[in-house]
């Protein structure tokens, strides 16, 4: 159970949320919902206790299990963890088979004494292990594994050596093992397959403890919620019903909101309108007209509250110079993480002006393969070639490139050398201009994608190298960076599982991991894509 009463939560100088009170408990499934930049994130790392309010309280109660946007593991021990191994020790079960583990491997290394010493202690480690029921228990975590996209070579490598888009889903597999009473989960969609989505929604469904969910994807809101917090202009108001419902309450409450508003200053100007006439004529009349004045100045401050219009992002692509016919090649490449060879002998041609899309299934090395093409990530064999005037800018789906210490407006300047005039137009263009001060570590996941893709922008890049691009953002900015795309007249190459963003797109080829063999996109593709 997590408990919240008269909360506010700041990022830097800037307050997010004020008055917050809610509590999630047992059966409770919440959607919360709201613009990018708004203060989702920032709450649910308050409620998980990684972020210390301003004011108020949090009361926690129960094993509460927490999904960053992030793939970062910043509390990984021991980065030769497997996947199996990190599921696992959301039970205290995966530290001793990881114990286990290296004891193994150091009897191969001994003989005598020292073997003897070692043989005796894994099997102390091995009867603890099933006495815990580590073995059960070792099956159903390769089930939740499964269920989630994680095949059982995945479960065998070292989370370290994983992509961002494996990482999150060994950390999703990790807290619904974990036997939770509170669930908070930050875009939980994001990387998963068709099917790993209709499970993780009928495990939500039949969820028996508190369930507090950031996420855009509106299907699984319908499913799983019955009641919505929407954050809007720092305050936070309450819903029952799911998310469709929501949307149409919140505009009915919006409409009454408005009349009301409008009934209100209509009074009031008739008020104001006898005051003017009435306040300079005889004492009787200036007297009432005084009092007209102090009941006008009650109402101004009893007027309904309205929420203006979302403002709307404003992204352009500015269109680049042209490079040569062939802007990127590659041949030959080749990338292995240790043992784990992600893929062998891939090329790839990439006309001027083409949109070429990169798919497979999690974990077929499409994001490897676009580190290698932008340059940002060496391959073991092979070669890749930039040509002749071809100026690539890469789009990194965990923004690597994001550094926490450096202030929003430092960043944009280490992309261009425009005038920080433009830059801030820019951002203002992306709803960031009052972050411009802002540490960019503190922004939210949609944030950050705003920033990134504001990178871009002002950089003039001819190739783009988007990994991903619509993961974290709101509906409207996904739209908006959508028919930004569809005007760019430069060369494009993407990765990602939106198949609506990728229909709407039209790619023009294709390049099917881990295989690399290459072909003409048609519509037929798009189940690959729901499947990426």
């Amino acid at each position: 159970m997590i408990l919240v009463r008269d909360l506010a939560v700041d990022a830097g100088a800037r307050r997010l949320l004020s008055d917050v009170s809610f509590s999630v408990q047992a059966g409770d499934r919440i959607g919360f919902v709201g613009p990018n930049g708004a203060g989702k994130t920032t709450l649910m790392r308050t409620l998980a206790g990684l972020h210390e309010p301003v004011e108020g309280s949090v009361v926690r109660s129960g094993n509460i299990g927490y999904l960053s946007q992030e793939a970062a593991l910043e509390d990984l021990d021991d980065p030769d963890a497997t996947a199996l191994e990190r599921v696992l020790m959301a039970r205290d079960i995966g530290t001793i088979e990881r114990q286990m583990e290296v004891t193994r491997q150091r009897m191969e290394k001994v003989d005598g004494v020292d073997r003897d010493r070692l043989i005796r202690r894994f099997g102390r480690l091995d009867d603890e292990f099933t006495a815990r029921g580590g073995y059960v228990a070792k099956a159903e975590a390769k089930r939740f594994a499964s269920a989630l996209g994680i095949g059982a070579t995945e479960l065998d490598q070292p989370v370290a050596t994983m992509s961002g888009g494996q990482r999150r889903r060994v950390e999703l597999a990790r807290i619904l093992f974990a036997e939770t009473t509170t669930l908070l989960l930050d875009e939980p969609t994001n990387h998963l397959d068709m099917d790993a989505k209709a499970w993780l929604v009928g495990f939500l469904v039949d969820y028996e403890g508190g369930l507090l969910i950031v996420s855009h994807d509106l299907p699984l809101l319908d499913e799983s919620i019955t009641s919505v917090l929407a954050v809007e202009g720092g305050l936070i108001e309450p819903f029952r019903g799911n998310y469709s419902y929501y949307l149409e309450e919140h505009e009915q409450r919006r409409s009454q909101r408005l009349r009301e508003r409008r009934q209100q200053e209509a009074k009031i100007a008739r008020l104001e309108d006898g005051i003017r006439r009435f306040k300079g004529s005889s004492e009787k009349m200036a007297r009432r007209a005084r009092t007209w004045e102090t009941r006008v100045r009650r109402m101004q401050d009893d007027l309904v509250e309205v929420q203006r219009a979302r403002r709307r992002v404003a992204l352009r692509f500015p269109q680049p110079v042209p490079s040569g016919r062939t802007p990127l090649r590659a041949e030959g490449l080749a990338k292995a993480y240790g043992h784990n060879v992600v893929f062998i002998d891939i090329d790839v041609d990439i006309d001027r002006e083409e949109r070429l899309i990169i798919m497979g299934l999690n974990g077929a090395g499409k994001t490897t393969l676009l580190k290698i093409l932008a340059g940002v990530e060496e391959q073991d064999l092979g070669s890749v070639e930039i040509g002749y005037r071809a100026a690539p800018g890469y789009y990194a789906q965990e923004h690597e490139d994001i550094t926490a210490g450096v202030a929003v407006l430092d960043i944009m300047r280490g992309a261009s050398r425009l005038p920080d005039r433009d830059l801030r137009s820019v951002l203002g263009h992306f709803l960031l201009a009052d972050k411009v001060d802002q540490d960019a570590g503190t922004l939210s996941g949609g944030e950050k994608t705003k920033l990134a893709l504001a990178r871009l922008v002002v950089a003039g890049h001819n190739v783009l190298l988007l990994d991903e691009p619509t993961n974290n953002l709101d509906p409207q900015a996904k739209e908006a960076l959508l028919e930004a795309l569809i005007q760019y007249e430069g060369t494009l190459v993407l990765v990602s599982h939106d198949t609506d963003f990728v229909a709407a797109l039209e790619p023009d080829r294709v390049v099917l991991m881990p295989e690399g063999d290459q072909a003409y996109y048609d519509e037929s593709m798009l189940d690959l894509v729901a499947l990426a």
